[in-house]
């Protein structure tokens, strides 16, 4: 089986959705499947790339207009490269038009990984509704199989929730090697916090969606009932500004704010903390995979109740409405201050990402997928995509 895997971004960039094209490509490939990826160009890339098994095919962009890439050079590599069958990972409004355009001309199975709905205001969301939404309806009509990372959020979505027989669900998932609860972080422990100190974890990027400003807000209201100490990894538009609502919040002696922390290091951090926070406030969070990472680890996590998170969470943690200060710092009372209900909550994280968010209980869901459609009768297929 040739598989043809397109994303807008590809490695070094390392988003939650490059990680996992990487991650499901390399999958493949050690199965002995023959995997394509195209891609654009990041800097210092080569336009091809042999990597873990699998091809890489990189062009260049001509413009962006609203983090839209425009790389035609995509398009000619679809309609002249050998392959199966097309995966197009979307939000990506031009390559999704052009592995439509090639999967229409070849005759080609076309599958979609929908990671979450554009969010955009003002004129560039009457832009999308009014150019971009027929065309996406196209897409996700001819195509044979449509990935979602959670049934929530395919549900909720005005695009996918019209083609809801063809969804199958295939969350974002995690090496389980990479996160466990076998983790040594004693020592990191010991330097983030006294002994006495609870230690609560964000993880992201810092930027309006994330809602960190709700969670710092929620932190300054728990400090009189609990002794914690609050870590914040990442960086982003807003990095001076939440430091600044910190220092406001009379918040500096209890909260860290990291900028990078390495891949190799981050399993370190989930282990130290008691509690992972993710308080995001829009749909621009479709998933949360930091919270499947915390859960790994065997810790309690706290999510907004909305978007794919609930099906994340599950019963590992507590869901609280987004943009709700007081009701997050309620929660986060209730799992610092019952050491046992936080251990519980743990035990199943543990449990649950083994059941539903590794990489080999994901991928091989994908193959079976992926398999069933290429097979099927394809020239029924192309009728039915250009009907």
């Amino acid at each position: 089986m040739k598989a043809c895997m397109v994303s807008k971004h590809f490695q070094p960039y390392s988003g939650g959705l490059e990680v996992r094209v990487l991650e499901l490509a390399r999958w493949l490939a050690d199965r002995g499947e023959d995997v394509l990826v195209l891609t654009s160009h990041e800097q210092g890339t080569a336009d091809v790339e042999d990597m873990h098994g699998f091809r890489v095919l990189r062009s260049r962009a001509w413009f962006s207009l609203s983090n839209a890439l425009f790389t035609p050079g995509i398009l000619l590599d679809l309609l002249k490269s050998d392959y199966d069958f097309i995966d197009v990972n979307l939000p990506d409004p031009v390559n999704s038009i052009f592995a439509f355009v090639a999967s229409l001309l070849r005759g080609k199975p076309l599958f979609v990984t929908y990671h979450a709905d554009i969010v955009r205001g003002g004129l560039m969301n009457v832009v999308f509704k009014l150019f971009y939404n027929p065309i996406q309806y196209l897409v996700l009509k001819r195509a044979r199989r449509i990935f979602a990372t959670s049934p929530n959020y395919a549900e909720s979505s005005p695009a996918v929730s019209r083609f809801m027989d063809k969804v199958v669900v295939a969350p974002s998932f995690i090496s389980p090697e990479r996160f466990n609860t076998g983790v040594d972080a004693l020592v990191l422990r010991r330097s983030l916090a006294a002994s006495d100190e609870k230690l609560v974890l964000f993880v992201g990027r810092l930027v309006p969606y994330k809602g960190v400003d709700v969670l710092l807000e929620a932190f300054s209201k728990i400090l009189g009932h609990v002794t914690a100490r609050l870590i914040i990894i990442g960086s982003g538009e807003l990095d001076g500004e939440l430091k600044a609502k910190a220092s406001n919040l009379g918040l500096e002696d209890h909260v860290n704010f990291r900028s990078e922390v390495g891949d190799g290091l981050l399993p370190k951090y989930y282990m130290a903390c008691d509690l992972l926070v993710l308080p995001s406030v829009t749909r621009q969070e479709a998933f949360g995979l930091v919270l499947v990472e915390a859960m790994a680890c065997g810790k309690p996590v706290i999510s907004s109740d909305f978007s794919g998170m609930p099906y994340v969470v599950g019963d590992a943690g507590l869901l609280v409405e987004p943009g709700n200060p007081e009701r997050l710092a309620n929660a986060i009372l209730r799992i610092l201050s019952d050491d046992s209900y936080a251990e519980n909550l743990g035990s199943k994280a543990v449990k649950r990402v083994g059941e539903l968010f590794t990489r080999d209980v994901v991928c091989e869901r994908i193959l079976e997928v992926y398999k069933s459609g290429v097979v099927k009768d394809k020239d029924d297929f192309k009728e039915q995509g250009a009907g």
